[in-house]
């Protein structure tokens, strides 16, 4: 059984914890110059198999913020060593790990048999912090998630799948709307469903009727054989967010993008400079958002 504080899925947060987790980040957003040393003996493990920018920017900024140390390890789970190993010398060296890795199942196993915390950045299972910070954006605008409607427009992602997590603890509705063939998986659906989901989760294909009614845009980039010209550009071409897309949707929409951006694939230059858009404003977002869970984990 994995530590109790770490975090894997936004399914392990229930709805107080999310909800308090948002009102600490609003505390951690007030107060961003100031430095709290409570943590400053503890040590927190940085795992990133692959490039990143905002989110390592966002982790590293959040656990200065919370005054502990930052231990970086160079390595891929599993790659060496069985991560039982891994997790073993972990255990006793730090007091938290956050882990970005392509495999959803090692940062599970990681999880299971370390003794410390563990924080899933990413992976290809999903990306829990990104969106519970892009969620405390619409929290700080809108409140509560309940009776929101967010249209997702892309395929079957990581960045999806956190979302439609979400509809469990609140009456949150997901729309996806996507070529045919690169919606959700009905398995994934169903595991929703079993959960005792508030809220709802939808695939079409038709873009004005799933952003009509919609306070929410959020898209993300097309995949790799998507962008240069083919068939499968020429399926995801009708999905493109433009200001015309917006209208649609009505003049309070935000639009929010995972980055980094295509201009001119998945949304136009425009579009994404629109006031609607309140991406960089979100992004803005991560670091307290951050500090906020790192300080959950850690106990506080």
């Amino acid at each position: 059984m994995s530590h109790p504080r770490s975090l894997l899925t936004l399914l392990d947060l229930s709805r107080p914890d999310l909800e308090s987790l948002w009102l600490a980040s609003a505390g951690w957003k007030s107060q961003r110059a100031r430095r709290r040393l409570r943590f400053a003996d503890r040590r927190v493990a940085t795992i990133f198999d692959a490039t990143s920018f905002r989110t390592r920017l966002a982790y590293d900024t959040a656990i200065d913020a919370v005054g502990a140390h930052r231990v970086d390890v160079p390595l891929v789970l599993g790659q060496r060593e069985p991560v039982s190993d891994t997790a073993a010398i972990l255990s006793g060296a730090v007091d938290a790990v956050v882990v970005r890795a392509r495999d959803h199942a090692a940062v599970c196993e990681l999880a299971q048999v370390c003794e410390v915390p563990v924080i899933n950045a990413m992976t290809d299972g999903g990306h829990p912090v990104e969106v519970f910070s892009e969620a405390y954006t619409i929290f700080e605008r809108r409140g509560p998630l309940n009776d929101i409607t967010l249209t997702f427009v892309g395929e079957d992602s990581n960045v999806l799948r956190s979302w439609c997590e979400l509809t469990v603890p609140f009456a949150l509705q997901v729309r996806q709307v996507c070529p045919p063939g690169h919606g959700l998986h009905e398995d994934f659906l169903a595991e929703l469903a079993g959960h005792g989901q508030r809220g709802s989760v939808s695939v079409g294909h038709d873009l004005a009727e799933a952003v009509a009614g919609a306070d929410v845009i959020y898209t993300d980039v097309w995949p790799t054989s998507a962008r240069t010209p083919g068939r499968r550009r020429t399926a995801f071409e009708p999905y493109r967010v433009t200001t015309d897309v917006l209208d649609e949707a009505g003049p309070d929409v935000m639009l929010m993008h995972v980055m980094p951006v295509h201009r001119g694939d998945e949304v136009t230059a425009e579009a994404f400079d629109d006031p609607r858009s309140v991406t960089f404003a979100a992004k803005r977002n991560l670091s307290s958002t951050h500090a906020a869970i790192l300080e959950w984990v850690l106990g506080g």
